[in-house]
């Protein structure tokens, strides 16, 4: 019986002093790929080089270069098209994939071959190794790997439950190739606009447990373009006139596009809440570092203006939720396990 083949893909752009730990993670897990294929997007750093010394050591690397920054979508579609596995990984240099994912994921792929991928929790952290909340959050089905098919993965959405965190997705790539081959047309949102794509129509299997690390990095592409409110509602329309259209309109209900831009708004509207609580919060902080004769009206009245700033976003929160938002117990339960964790 043949055992099915497994392909890591991971670009770079100047994340050399990331890479030192990315690449082992890879390497060592005992589930062995049958290729590592790592695409430089034209780095400054030495990035080159570091990769260069992986790919000597061990035959599974294979290293490609771009002769200059192109971008994510242009770099993994360069990728994509060199891979030849069964199954394949989109991985980037700054994340690190955990001890265990592979051979467990295989596994469950094995156990379940219809499945158009399986995914698992991921570690996320700060530019300063700090732990933030877990992608996706609980509450989780079972506390032990299970197989979601297609129905329940639209019934479960429609109740609130998160994306699966894409840093951990091992893909299917038959499912890929019946769904259309990758829908590169969704430029930045490609994994956003493929998990949908392939478990809403082949289903998907989870484990409920930490086996990838994703870095939230300020400086990032992603965090960037969050802070664009405008970019964010552009790529929105986008995906949703995409799946919309002729090619996806079959694979994608309509409860879950509706479902899915009303999430993606109250998303858009939070981020720009965000932005102005951040900047609010600098004018504060420059308010009491420029008051030389900081007096006790002077106190009182930045404290009381900061209180009225909380209410003001609190509200609009709220509003935003009640707008775009489905209340469940789900949802509550969420919140609660964030409370108290």
């Amino acid at each position: 019986m043949k055992i099915p083949t497994l392909s890591v893909i991971m670009g770079n752009y100047n994340h050399a002093h990331y890479l030192v730990e990315s690449i082992p993670a890879i390497l060592n897990q005992s589930f062995r790929p049958m290729e590592f294929i790592i695409i430089d997007d034209g780095s400054t750093d030495d990035s080159a080089e570091i990769i260069e010394g992986f790919a000597k050591q061990d035959s599974v690397v294979r290293f490609y270069k771009n002769d200059k920054n192109l971008g994510n979508a242009p770099t993994y579609i360069k990728a994509y098209e060199l891979m030849r596995g069964d199954y394949f990984i989109l991985t980037a240099a700054d994340d690190m994939i955990l001890p265990g994912l592979f051979e467990k994921s295989m596994a469950m792929l094995a156990k379940f071959p219809s499945a158009g991928f399986c995914s698992a929790i991921s570690r996320r952290i700060d530019g300063d190794e700090n732990e933030l909340v877990t992608a996706p959050e609980p509450p989780y089905i079972s506390k032990v790997p299970y197989y979601l098919s297609p129905e329940k993965v639209l019934k479960n959405y429609l109740k609130g439950a998160e994306s699966p965190m894409a840093s951990t997705i091992i893909w299917r790539q038959s499912a890929v190739l019946e769904s259309g081959g990758m829908p590169w047309e969704a430029g930045e949102y490609l994994d956003g606009f493929l998990m949908p794509l392939i478990s809403l129509n082949y289903g998907t299997c989870f484990i409920p447990e930490p086996l990838g690390l994703y870095r939230v990095l300020s400086g990032s592409r992603a965090s960037q373009f969050r802070k664009d409110p405008e970019a964010v509602k552009e790529r929105i329309e986008h995906i949703v006139e995409l799946m919309r259209s002729a090619t996806y309109a079959n694979r994608f209900p309509e409860s879950y596009v509706v479902a899915f831009q009303k999430q993606m708004l109250y998303e858009q509207g939070a981020m720009a809440l965000q932005n102005s609580k951040n900047s609010m919060n600098q004018c504060y902080i420059f308010l009491e570092k420029a008051i030389l004769n900081y007096s006790i009206f002077d106190k009182f009245f930045l404290k009381g203006s900061k209180i009225l700033s909380w209410i003001k976003y609190g509200v609009l929160k709220l509003y935003l939720y009640g707008k775009f938002r489905k209340l469940s117990w789900m949802m509550i339960h969420r919140i609660f396990l964030r409370i108290w964790r």
